[in-house]
């Protein structure tokens, strides 16, 4: 078994972060996002949305996205 291997704040807060990614520009960054609000307001419908601008490449509200693929 590997022995935790700590890092202290200091060196934590010097560490270059990499530029983040987005599915939708300046939106909707790549990895976990959580999407929450009132029932009946139209979350599924604007997923829906999203999925199908994602999947095909095309903008989203003029804003670009990045296209997906199955894995």
């Amino acid at each position: 078994m590997q022995k935790l291997q700590t890092v202290n704040a200091e060196t934590l807060l010097y560490e270059p972060l990499e530029k983040p990614s987005f599915v939708v520009d300046s939106l909707i960054p790549t990895g976990l996002s959580l999407f929450c609000g009132s029932q009946k307001i139209g979350k599924s419908w604007l997923m829906l949305k999203l999925c199908l601008c994602v999947s095909q490449g095309i903008p989203l509200w003029d804003m670009p996205t990045m296209e997906g693929a199955l894995p």
